[in-house]
């Protein structure tokens, strides 16, 4: 049966780093699960691999996007279900983008994708009436979504009425029913990266920050505003990327831009291994434990 391994954990664990040892003696086909390594010229603020490390060891689902494209989890699947149409392949996940792995394990619920139109129409006729009447709406058509959703949640009232005029079907009913896993039919080997040492991680943290702005991410970032027409894409939402927006539009000093997205970092780590929580995980390794990769190798053999 063919495997399907995967390096998963917070940042700054050095996941690729392992992923590729792993892969120099056991190959397999190596498969990015980073939302933002996806999008071109996004390079070092999503500390993507060196591109000599890329021409040694191929990573599927790098540098697959331009800039201003919209991606989810559904169209991530639908990227990892051609991957795997190669026959006898093994295969290697590694990345820290939790959703993605989760749906990679679990599958996904039998939602809708999201329509642009309809969400704004929606919207604005909430604008006019309201987000307490809407939610009064989702009371009549969808009881049980409408309890789970507070009044004040403007986003999930929104997600349920969209999803209820897009199947004619509850979304709490619909949310239940999933596909199942793409892996069902590989051996899964599941391994988690962590840091031991919190307080030693976050320092850490700051000077691979510091390193990404030596290496040139102010100005990586000024050429993907330009390149967008200034537009506040969803790559510059994200952690690390939009501190930086905040110093380039003198909202912030460069201390406070080291300081913010240090902070932010270390946040996003932590919700990252609160998900490790939902996974079957065949073993979690310190990321400074030295002999963590002939366990592991010892592991995906037996």
């Amino acid at each position: 049966m063919k495997k399907a391994i995967s390096i998963l954990g917070p940042t700054h664990c050095g996941k690729t780093e392992l992923a590729i040892e792993i892969n120099n003696r056991y190959p397999s086909k190596i498969i990015s699960v980073d939302s933002v390594q996806l999008y071109k010229d996004a390079t070092i603020g999503s500390s993507k691999p060196d591109q000599e490390i890329l021409d040694k060891n191929h990573h599927a689902l790098i540098d697959v996007l331009d800039l201003e494209e919209e991606f989810s989890v559904k169209k991530f699947l639908d990227e990892v279900a051609k991957e795997l149409s190669e026959e006898n392949q093994n295969f290697l996940f590694v990345g820290g983008s939790m959703m993605y792995f989760y749906s990679l394990f679990e599958g996904i619920s039998k939602l809708p994708e999201k329509n642009e139109l309809l969400r704004q129409e929606i919207s604005k006729e909430a604008e006019i009436i309201g987000w307490e009447k809407m939610h009064q709406r989702l009371s009549t058509v969808d009881p049980r979504s409408a309890e789970n959703i507070k009044p004040n949640d403007t986003q999930r009232i929104l997600r349920a009425l969209e999803v209820n005029k897009l199947s004619k079907a509850s979304f709490s009913i619909l949310k239940q029913q999933k596909e199942k896993s793409l892996l069902d039919n590989f051996d899964k080997i599941s391994i988690a990266i962590i840091p031991r040492c919190k307080k030693t991680f976050k320092v850490g943290i700051k000077e691979r920050f510091k390193k990404m702005i030596e290496r040139g991410l102010i100005e990586e970032t000024k050429d993907i505003l330009e390149k967008t027409n200034g537009k506040r894409i969803k790559v510059l939402e994200t952690v690390g990327y939009k501190q930086v927006v905040e110093y380039i539009d003198n909202k912030v000093s460069h201390e406070e831009m080291i300081e913010l997205a240090t902070n932010a970092t270390y946040q996003l780590a932590k919700r990252q291994i609160t998900w490790l929580k939902k996974f079957n995980l065949d073993k979690t390794f310190f990321s400074d434990d030295d002999d963590k990769v002939m366990k592991i190798l010892s592991i995906i053999k037996n």
